[in-house]
């Protein structure tokens, strides 16, 4: 439970640090950007293994590319559906997630639940 409740937080600081940092990816308020840490951290460290876990059977046809798409695309659908981010081209999004998706990949494999 612990591993989970850090990889959430660890999660958070690394989008605020994204926000902060990509020029093309606009938050309204902090507590837009802090709401948004904690979803996208939730949906990192619960949707996504399920996701991946569910995927299984297909990451063998694909050669892990369901497991790549899963990682792009569960970020994505977070931050979509939040009020007040504004992402001002594709390619800052995809610069974003891709950023979030290689730190919570490095994190989930640093941190395990015991």
């Amino acid at each position: 439970m612990t591993g989970f409740l850090l990889r959430i937080i660890v999660n958070a600081v690394i989008l605020i640090v994204v926000v902060a940092e990509l020029p093309g990816i606009f938050v309204d308020t902090l507590g837009g950007t802090l709401l948004g840490a904690v979803i996208v951290g939730l949906a990192n460290a619960a949707i996504r293994p399920v996701l991946a876990i569910a995927a299984l059977p297909f990451n063998a046809l694909t050669l892990g590319g369901i497991t790549f798409m899963t990682n792009i695309f569960t970020p994505l659908m977070v931050v979509k559906a939040l009020p007040g981010i504004q992402i001002s081209s594709a390619v800052m999004s995809a610069a974003g997630i891709l950023l979030m998706t290689l730190c919570s990949f490095t994190l989930t494999k640093v941190i395990h639940d015991r």
